[in-house]
Order: C-alpha cells, then sequence, then structure tokens
C-alpha cells in the first residue's frame, strides 16, 4: 500500500518476490497528478529502491510505503508505540512527519487496533505528553513512544 501526502492510498496484490518498481509504477499510473518519479518511497522512514522486493525489506501483508514529494534532514521520526501492560503483544511502529500532531499517531493505533479510542496515558521519557503534540516539540528522535 502507498500513501502520499494528500493521503491518497493505492494498494496492490504483491508477491513477495516482486519488484517495489512495480508499486511505485502503480501509484503513478493511478494518480496522474503526480508526475512519474517524483518523490521519495518510504518504508518505516527509510527510502526504497525500486529495483528491491518486498522480501528484501522483510514487508508484510498491509504494510505501508509512504510517498513524500521531497525529503530533508529531519523530515521525519519513526515512532515506537508500546503498552507496557502488554509489551509481549502491543508494539506499533508508525513513520510520520516531525510536525505532525501525535493524534494522528493515536489515530493510527487505533484504525490498527480496530478500537473507537484508547484509554490511558501517553508518556515520553516518563513524562506524560498530550496528543496535540509533536514529535519536532518534545523533540522525539526516534525513540520509543509508550
Amino acid at each position: 500500500m502507498v500513501v502520499d501526502e494528500e493521503r491518497r492510498m493505492i494498494t496492490r496484490t504483491m508477491r513477495a518476490t516482486d519488484r517495489l518498481q512495480e508499486l511505485m509504477d502503480c501509484y503513478y499510473g493511478m494518480v496522474p497528478v503526480v508526475p512519474g518519479g517524483e518523490g521519495v518511497f518510504l518504508y518505516q522512514g527509510k527510502r526504497v529502491e525500486g529495483k528491491r522486493t518486498l522480501a528484501d525489506y522483510k514487508m508484510k501483508n498491509g504494510d505501508q510505503i509512504d510517498l513524500c514529494s521531497e525529503m530533508k534532514p529531519n523530515m521525519f521520526v519513526t515512532l515506537q508505540v508500546k503498552d507496557p501492560l502488554r509489551a509481549q503483544t502491543l508494539h506499533l511502529v508508525r513513520t510520520m512527519r516531525r510536525t505532525d500532531r501525535l493524534k494522528d499517531l493515536l489515530d493510527f493505533c487505533c484504525a490498527i487496533l480496530d478500537v473507537p479510542a484508547i484509554r490511558g496515558r501517553f508518556a515520553f521519557r516518563g513524562k506524560q505528553i498530550t496528543v496535540e503534540e509533536t514529535p519536532k516539540r518534545l523533540p522525539m528522535e526516534g525513540l520509543g513512544y509508550r
């Protein structure tokens, strides 16, 4: 699945041995307003190469690739969400812009867990934080987020 900055989502069924270029070409074909070759495809915050396969990146069914129009240093951060009470069963990873509100991360968690809301508190480095904060303001550098 490819999700771009406009939140357009393109999905394509692929084998683990298929090259990612097929998915990239599919995206450009389905979204003609984005010129072919424009943007950077990221998986877990790292650039992906079209010549490599899903297996090369150890991608699983439903994994998301983000398409960003341009990539600047420190523009993105990959955060880990863990539940200390269920550390073995709940571990989510999300790459997001450093300027996005953490509410986006919370909404992502709710969608993945298929729950209307997550109860409890969010903490970073042992201090409670709100969903209105951003990784840039805290500052988060891809560290764990509980």
